[in-house]
């Protein structure tokens, strides 16, 4: 088969999901998304007339963000009328399962070149936008299980794994951000945006340094005696990610270093009352699948839609502090669903290249009690 490469992705700063307050509150998703793959092609300079086609995750397919956003994004984008293009949804894991089937596509030899994207704007589609769930779906569980809360507030309860634990990290994957940023690693992967007033973002809007003395004073969301607050859990987020995906005449013709070669991605499924524990089951399953060891993996990235959600999954799997969230992670950033699961690929590619490392993960907990991990190889030999 051959093998994948992800040539380069970069994405927009995170703005917070709000109507009025987001820095995307007066920018669509479809423009959002259409400014990042503009800039990708741009620093690339890829050639759009080898594509083959385009996969973009999203989760809300409605209003805005409609009507297959794939396809619509490109014409937007007046890009060639040849690239065709599909939205994937698989919840928070959607863009990277749209990467998964855009490199699964080049290993079969079907395609060479592929676009893949990543958005969400929950400040223009909520979650709660057009949703109608059938009640029968919860006979038989103790916990309305759609509310990915009261999935945290369990995990909280069966690790045991209190309120001071959980805005402890909150603090370290702030802290984490700041000090990439400070640092420039930022710098690699963020295009800047330009609003319709003219103004032009580059900057994350939603962390923040703060104490436990100050988390402390933060009321519950989910459970009145809970431990789940606004800080401690990703925060409603808009943003667009971007990458290039290719096979060894990608990187031959192009002449451009890839950031690494796209090895094997697994799925599955769990009680969805426990869909925080996905990435559990799916590193474990991709490990078994490829023969490596925990200790082989340099770095890994999981998506931190709640701090308890990494801590209890970080415990079961006993990864090293110095090996997980590097850079931070969505606790700090947020959390665009659509657009979450490419970010932190993205994340990690860079991370890879800044730490020369040879092997990394990246996984996500997905509603509905699904996992994903991705194995990515930075030495090509």
């Amino acid at each position: 088969m051959e093998k994948v490469y992800l040539m380069d992705g970069c994405r927009s700063a995170i703005g917070r999901g709000h109507p009025e307050k987001g820095l995307y509150s007066n920018l669509r998703a479809d423009e959002l998304s259409v400014q990042v793959l503009q800039g990708l092609i741009e620093r690339t300079g890829l050639d759009p007339t080898k594509i083959d086609d385009f996969y973009l995750g999203c989760v809300g397919q409605h209003l805005e963000q409609g009507k297959n956003l794939a396809r619509l994004t490109l014409l937007l984008a007046g890009l060639p009328d040849t690239i065709p293009g599909a939205t994937v949804n698989r919840l928070c894991s959607s863009s990277l399962s749209a990467l998964q089937m855009a490199a699964d596509s080049i290993k079969s030899g079907n395609n060479n070149q592929m676009l893949v994207g990543g958005v969400e704007h929950l400040g223009h589609v909520p979650m709660t936008a057009a949703l109608d769930y059938n009640t029968k779906l919860f006979d038989g569980y103790d916990l309305q299980w759609t509310n990915m809360g009261l999935t945290a507030e369990k995990l909280s309860e069966d690790y045991n794994i209190g309120r001071e634990a959980q805005d402890s990290f909150t603090i370290e994957s702030n802290t984490r951000f700041f000090a990439a940023k400070e640092s420039g690693f930022y710098n690699n992967e963020i295009i800047p945006v330009k609003l319709s007033d003219g103004q032009t973002v580059s900057d994350d809007q939603e962390p923040r340094l703060s104490t436990l003395e100050k988390l402390g004073e933060l009321r519950t969301v989910f459970k009145e005696d809970g431990t789940i607050t606004a800080a401690n859990s990703s925060g409603i987020s808009d943003g667009a990610c971007m990458a290039w995906v290719g096979d060894q005449s990608a990187v031959d013709s192009s002449g451009i270093e890839p950031l690494v070669e796209i090895q094997k991605t697994v799925n599955i499924g769990l009680n969805p009352e426990s869909m925080g524990l996905g990435p559990v089951f799916a590193i474990r399953k991709l490990l078994d699948k490829t023969g490596l060891s925990m200790e082989e993996i340099d770095l890994f990235e999981i998506n931190e839609a709640f701090a308890v959600q990494v801590l209890a999954c970080q415990r079961e799997l006993d990864i090293p502090s110095d090996k997980l969230n590097i850079h931070g992670g969505a606790v700090a950033m947020g959390h665009p669903l659509g657009m979450s699961g490419l970010r932190i690929a993205v994340t990690l590619a860079h991370s890879m290249k800044e730490k020369n490392s040879k092997y990394g993960i990246v996984s996500l907990c997905v509603g509905h009690g699904q996992g994903v991990a991705m194995l990515l190889k930075r030495n090509y030999n």
